[in-house]
């Protein structure tokens, strides 16, 4: 998307110049600063950021929250409130913004936004080695770079740069030697609320922005500054020869705020003239590379707000939620939304429990609010796809409704996964002989256990909505119908994967003793089949009879 008609950028400034592409209410495209995202009526106020990238719109929003809560610092639901209430307007975030402009060049000789104080030199490496998902040097020796090409962006306009370098520093994921992962690790899951108005229409940015904002405990100064903004300061090495130290949200040098501008890697970006910028077609000063140091800043245990955690055991250290694909399904959102309801000891995210206490706001301001999630799906150093996706978000139940709708959705989630083990175990009986070696993780059962739950997702949705908008989320009352979906589902399932039953005798006897295991678990025999039905808080089918002899 071209800048506007004859904006040349020669330097770039992220609190001043115009960083965040976007759709206005018209449907107008245009780039606009942080200020100018605070417009939230008219036609021309923003709804929703416009890179040419999913990765890029979830950073956008992150920086963009991280931004304004440096700006505005809410300590309290009261000061949250006020800013809902009366939102800072283009001028005051303009205003504001002066004392911190200073700290956020990308470009130039003094501090320069997430890279390192130090002007090293080096080897360039072509920038667009920043983005998560261009292969490594050693995959493009081996020409393993067949899904993402190489040479995709030679070049990179000021403000695309910015947020290359912001997405790879806030989701940096194994790099090799001594380069470090994100503060969440690599490729954490970012839960976001996002926001409808009444007429179905989107809300304004800048509405979604403030909806995000965590609160803080501590507020900031120009002495304490440097300690949520990094590369204000010389770089915390953690090398063998620096004692291999490990910096922690408790650690008394770093502040809160830099859960949002975490700095792990050691970069400095290389500008090289003027161009055109090949992600986005803007015109202006373009960067072509950017050189590295090893053994940036390791950061430890940090609980960033806007990423649901999980705990091995009760007494361990949470670790961020990470997408395991590219899709999004119910068992993943009842975990981010309800937590350890989803099993796993899931945690939600911190401003999805805020979110719970705004609800009222959101409605007296009539809007609706949902879910976004965003993060790419990684093994080791490879991106393997990028998840981003839009879900319900039930805001505002009463504690006993909430605890309700938490056990609801849990328990139907888990119901769901045993029926998948059902189908898993038919199709293994019916494909395979007795102490045959099957690895039930990839082919034939891959595509069923991703079939099966695709399928299976509109009903779990519809009956959770249902449950919070009658205020009786009982499993007994929707869960025969919620059995049946996933009966019908896995049979017919096993129906398009089983092999024809008349190709052999022997195939013949295990598809049918298959088939009539499946439909004995979904009736409630055998362990699984009980699992079910107690789940659901269904009463136990009779004991089957056993046939006396004569």
């Amino acid at each position: 998307m071209p800048l506007d008609k004859g904006l040349i950028l020669m330097s770039f400034n992220l609190l001043r110049d115009a960083l965040f592409p976007v759709v206005t209410r018209s449907g107008r495209r245009r780039w606009v600063s942080l200020a100018q995202l605070a417009v939230i009526d008219g036609a021309e106020a923003p709804v929703a950021f416009d890179w040419p990238r999913a990765d890029f719109n979830i950073a956008a929003c992150e920086l963009a929250v991280g931004l304004t809560l440096l700006l505005f610092r809410p300590q309290s639901h009261d000061g949250w409130r006020g800013l809902w209430d009366n939102p800072p307007s283009p001028e005051e975030v303009e205003r504001d913004a002066q004392a911190f402009v200073h700290a956020f060049d990308l470009l130039g000789d003094g501090p320069r936004f997430m890279q390192d104080l130090e002007a090293f030199d080096g080897e360039p490496i072509p920038v667009e080695a920043l983005l998560i998902d261009t292969p490594g040097a050693n995959g493009q020796k081996k020409n393993a770079d067949l899904l993402t090409w190489r040479g995709r962006y030679p070049a990179l306009g000021l403000p695309a740069a910015a947020m290359a370098l912001y997405a790879l520093q806030q989701f940096a994921p194994a790099g090799g030697a001594g380069n470090r992962t994100s503060m969440r690790g690599g490729g954490p899951l970012t839960t976001l609320v996002t926001l409808d108005e009444a007429s179905g229409e989107p809300a304004p940015l800048w509405r979604v922005i403030l909806a995000n904002l965590p609160l803080l405990g501590e507020g900031v100064t120009a002495a304490s500054l440097p300690r949520a903004l990094p590369w204000l300061a010389p770089t915390i090495l953690s090398d063998a020869a620096n004692g291999g130290r490990t910096v922690s949200a408790a650690d008394p040098g770093v502040h809160e705020l830099q859960a949002f501008f975490g700095q792990p890697r050691r970069i400095r970006l290389v500008g090289d003239g003027e161009g055109v910028c090949a992600m986005t077609g803007a015109p202006g000063k373009i960067v072509t590379g950017f050189v590295q140091k090893a053994w940036g800043v390791n950061y430890g245990v940090w609980r960033h707000p806007l990423t649901p955690y999980r705990r091995q055991k009760e007494d361990g250290e949470p670790y961020s939620a990470k997408p395991k694909s590219g899709h999004f399904g119910y068992r993943d959102w009842v975990a981010a939304v309800y937590g350890a309801a989803g099993g796993d000891l899931a945690e939600t995210s911190e401003i999805l429990k805020l979110a719970d206490r705004r609800a009222a706001a959101f409605e007296t301001s009539r809007v609706q609010p949902a879910l976004m999630v965003g993060g790419w799906a990684m093994n080791n150093m490879e991106a393997i796809a990028y998840l981003h996706a839009l879900k319900p978000l039930y805001l505002g139940a009463e504690p006993q409704l909430a605890r309700d709708m938490a056990l609801f959705a849990g328990s139907f989630s888990e119901v769901g996964e045993l029926a998948h083990r059902v189908l898993r175990m038919a199709l293994r009986k019916a494909h395979f002989s007795d102490g045959a070696t099957v690895a039930t993780d990839r082919g034939l059962f891959e595509q069923a256990r991703s079939a099966f739950f695709e399928r299976t997702e509109g009903a779990f949705h519809v009956h959770v909505h249902d449950a919070f908008a009658q205020g009786r989320p009982e499993r007994r009352v929707s869960g025969p119908a919620w059995l049946r979906c996933l009966r019908d589902c896995a049979a017919a399932l096993f129906t398009e994967l089983t092999p024809d039953i008349a190709a052999d005798p022997e195939t013949g006897r295990r598809v049918a003793s298959a088939w009539n295991d499946l439909q004995s678990s979904f009736a409630g025999y055998g362990k699984l089949g009980a699992a079910m039905f107690d789940r659901l808080d269904l009463p136990a089918p009779e004991t089957k009879r056993k046939t006396r002899k004569a």
